[in-house]
């Protein structure tokens, strides 16, 4: 080429031009660095075998070749490399093949700037990586902490219980015995507000043991439904309302879906305690389950207040509160949240067009092959 690159030379630059014979000439005056990477003179127009001064270069070149023999490519740039000189000093580069015209070109840049904003990027990921690792010791030491607590808080609560239910039995006067009642009552909600905290607490656990990417085990989802709107019944007689389960499947079969059958009844015991809550008497709860293409749907609906707009956007949120701030811990649908989505579900709300609410909740459904530990029939129903 006749254009003169001594400029490309000031700025650390060089350009080869590639020969049939696959050797390299220097175009115009090379910068200083690469009179000191070991290829001796001369070097204007002397072919070199530029791979062999370079050794990175052998990874590269075949990537170029694609480049140069491709008419009215684009310039293929390397990733950046690290040459020692012949008196140690650490040379930043980045080589660029492009055409031009009949000319293939090799321009290899000298970049020490990039080098080390990459440099300083790797650093503060490391420092992050170790602000991480801390994070997570801490939270695991809280984690312990918590455990303890609610470990300790569940043995005396235990002994009251007990203490409770012995006196609710005894013939006690009028007043004492609505005394009794009530803090039985409350006992009751303390120790399901103490379960709330550690399924919670299992729920986030097992989010982050599911990142390593075991699949959840196999639910039968309509057998766990039945199951928990059996438990329920009494709970929905006590406040008079009605509680409608959907209706058996022809033959029995199971849907089976992905998931734990022990949370997943937890799950639904947490939406269709909460509809019963707050349903009015002799109104209705309604838990349906509806087939979709590759999973099940399942809805709980009552025909209690709903859920006021200011609050439905949070009701899954750790901490967040429902139709009354009273009504429970706040962890409830936030731990089913979590539970739910590890196993590649969804959960959610809606309002119902007549009046009441609608939560529901999508599972995915486990093919014949099986995608789920166990990879087989679903296990056994089980009670909490």
């Amino acid at each position: 080429m006749g254009t003169d690159t001594s400029p490309l030379s000031a700025l650390d630059t060089l350009v080869l031009e590639r020969r049939e014979d696959g050797t390299f000439v220097v175009c115009g005056e090379p910068p200083p660095w690469f009179l000191r990477i070991g290829i001796a003179p001369p070097w204007r127009g002397t072919p070199l075998r530029i791979d062999h001064a370079v050794p990175f270069l052998e990874v590269f070149l075949p990537e170029a070749e694609l480049a140069w023999s491709t008419e009215g490519s684009r310039s293929v740039r390397s990733d950046g490399w690290t040459q020692m000189t012949e008196d140690d000093e650490a040379l930043h580069l980045e080589a660029t093949a492009l055409r031009v015209g009949p000319s293939r070109l090799l321009v290899i840049t000298r970049n020490d700037a990039l080098f080390h904003e990459r440099r300083r990027v790797l650093q503060r990921a490391r420092e992050l990586r170790l602000v991480h690792e801390a994070l997570s010791r801490e939270v695991e030491r809280k984690d312990v902490l918590v455990h303890c607590i609610v470990h300790d808080l569940s043995g005396p609560l235990n002994s009251l219980l007990g203490a409770l239910s012995l006196l609710e039995e005894q013939p006690l006067p009028e007043k004492s015995g609505a005394l009794a009642a009530v803090a039985l009552k409350a006992a009751l909600r303390q120790r399901e507000l103490i379960r709330e905290i550690l399924d919670t607490f299992a729920a986030e656990g097992s989010a982050l043991d599911a990142c390593g990417g075991a699949l959840a085990e196999v639910a039968d989802l309509r057998g766990t439904v039945a199951q928990v709107v059996e438990a329920l019944l009494p709970m929905a007689c006590s406040r008079g309302v009605r509680l409608e389960g959907p209706p058996e499947l022809d033959g029995g079969h199971p849907c089976c879906v992905v998931g734990e059958e022990r949370r997943l009844a937890r799950v639904l015991s947490n939406l269709v305690e909460n509809a019963l809550r707050f349903t009015p008497a002799r109104a209705s709860v309604r838990v349906l389950v509806h087939d979709e293409p590759a999973g099940a749907r399942v809805t709980v609906e009552d025909e209690g207040p709903g859920v006021s707009d200011a609050i439905a956007p949070h009701l899954f949120q750790k901490f967040a509160h429902g139709r009354d701030p009273g009504a429970g811990s706040g962890l409830g649908l936030y731990g089913a949240r979590i539970a739910v989505e590890r196993w590649g579900g969804a959960i959610g709300y809606e309002a119902r067009p007549e009046g009441g609410a609608r939560f529901w909740l999508r599972l995915r459904r486990v093919g014949a092959a099986g995608e789920a530990r166990g990879r087989g029939a679903p296990r056994g129903t089980q009670r909490e």
